[in-house]
């Protein structure tokens, strides 16, 4: 797990001098994922996120250099690997936008030193295009290749384990986590509803509930920052652990490896808003651990408090959130199409 971790740790480099960020910059960027602490404390008892990480950041990779082909197979190989980054397909599908893609060419970066020209425009403008380009373009070439290689190999690999080890890999691997119901304590704020009610049988209702607000802020955060894809993926991953069912500590290394792509569009200086997002997320984090200590270990009967913890940790990621959107400064990943080549590239899709 090692060899991954300093895998993603060159990969961050490689999609960050590819976007022109200075070489300094870049180094800073990938000591945050290196020497993070989470990082190479989960990675080292032999959890396999870091894997994972690098194929996503792989993926980042052969999007922005145009190798369509070959990010639609990893991409299929990840979703089977762990079903999380399935919530990456609506982003990439509208990062496939013609206007950004010319036949038989490479797509043109823009440059971290555009940072702060027109291309960083109004958040309600950039939903109204992604949602008008999702409309009116929906199914093309590209979409339609790239979705038809990820998902065959998804189904392949998925069938060629489900002929080896039957219903019980399944299960294991897709079935369970749509019906997951987890009583132990974990961060998420939906623990001590599901030990109150494990012996019972969940409503339809209670399903949707759970499910809503996590399916809400996906789609809004996808059809905002889109087409400045790592920070659209950045949000998506936080946003969907903040609020998933489940949570533990091996689900932050999948936005930590996304956090460096993010930091040299970032206007949020360490001292002081920088500071204040670290300690209260790790302020949450210490403060649920001791709740956690004295039920796990005390025996003592903590489950409100504990529950008052999640709620924290909730509030923190969520306050995290906000805040790295606010001092971020938008920039899509491409440049799009003149109008002159806009009418031949759709006709070719």
């Amino acid at each position: 797990m090692k060899s991954s971790n300093l895998l993603a740790g060159s990969l961050i480099h490689k999609i960050l001098k590819l976007r022109g960020v200075p070489a300094k910059l870049c180094r800073y960027s990938a000591m945050a994922w290196l020497f993070n602490p989470f990082t190479f404390t989960i990675g080292t008892r032999g959890n396999c996120e870091p894997i994972v990480c690098a194929i996503i950041l792989w993926i980042l990779l052969l999007l922005m250099k145009g190798n369509l082909l070959q990010a639609a197979f990893w991409y299929g190989l990840v979703v089977h690997l762990r079903i999380y980054p399935i919530i990456y397909a609506l982003p990439i599908i509208l990062f496939l936008d013609p206007q950004h893609f010319r036949p038989g060419k490479k797509p043109a970066l823009v440059n971290w030193s555009s940072r702060n020209s027109k291309l960083s425009h109004d958040l309600s403008d950039t939903i109204s295009q992604s949602t008008w380009a999702f409309l009116t373009s929906t199914i093309t070439w590209k979409r339609a290749i790239f979705g038809l290689i990820s998902g065959s190999t998804f189904f392949i690999l998925t069938g060629l384990c489900f002929h080896l080890y039957g219903w019980e890999f399944l299960h294991e691997a897709l079935l369970y986590h749509l019906t997951r119901t987890d009583p132990r304590h974990n961060f998420s704020m939906y623990f001590y509803h599901i030990y109150l009610r494990y012996e019972h049988e969940f409503s339809v209702t209670e399903k949707l509930i759970a499910f809503l607000p996590q399916f809400t802020v996906q789609l809004v955060l996808i059809f905002s920052f889109a087409r400045d894809l790592p920070f659209c993926f950045f949000l998506q991953t936080l946003a969907f652990v903040a609020f998933n069912k489940v949570i533990t500590a091996q689900y932050f290394v999948w936005f930590f490896c996304l956090l460096p792509l993010i930091l040299p569009w970032s206007k949020m200086q360490l001292k002081w808003k920088g500071l204040a997002c670290i300690f209260f997320w790790i302020g949450a984090q210490t403060h649920w651990l001791f709740w956690g200590y004295l039920l796990e270990f005390r025996g003592k009967n903590v489950f409100i408090q504990l529950w008052v913890a999640c709620l924290v940790f909730l509030a923190a990621n969520t306050f995290v959130l906000v805040t790295v959107i606010r001092n971020h400064v938008y920039c899509p990943v491409l440049k799009r199409l003149e109008l002159e080549n806009l009418s031949k590239t759709l006709k070719d899709d």
